[in-house]
């Protein structure tokens, strides 16, 4: 039986935690974005957005299509902070030093 619970928990904690990790990521100081964080930002939210879709899918119980979504989403926002607005920021500080 702990063997299950051990099971459950390494499916649903990348949903649960990944995502929302991967934003606070992405949120936090956006400007002086390294690769390696970009790199942890993308693996997580890849991994939430994968395990939230599987989640969705699955029709295992309401509370895991509400986590699926949570995962779904605060990945895809992490990805969307990540690639839609980490180049412009970076090109406005160059800029900026520039002048």
């Amino acid at each position: 039986m702990e063997s299950l619970a051990l099971m459950v928990a390494v499916i649903v904690a990348p949903a649960m935690f990944g995502g929302p990790i991967a934003l606070v990521l992405s949120l936090w100081r956006l400007e002086h974005i390294s690769p390696f964080r970009k790199v942890v930002i993308l693996v997580l939210s890849i991994a939430s957005a994968l395990i939230g879709i599987y989640l969705c899918i699955g029709g295992i119980s309401r509370g895991a299509i509400f986590i699926g979504l949570m995962g779904i989403g605060s990945g895809a926002a992490a990805l969307w902070r990540i690639f839609k607005l980490a180049p412009k920021r970076n090109n406005q500080a160059k800029f900026l030093k520039k002048t």
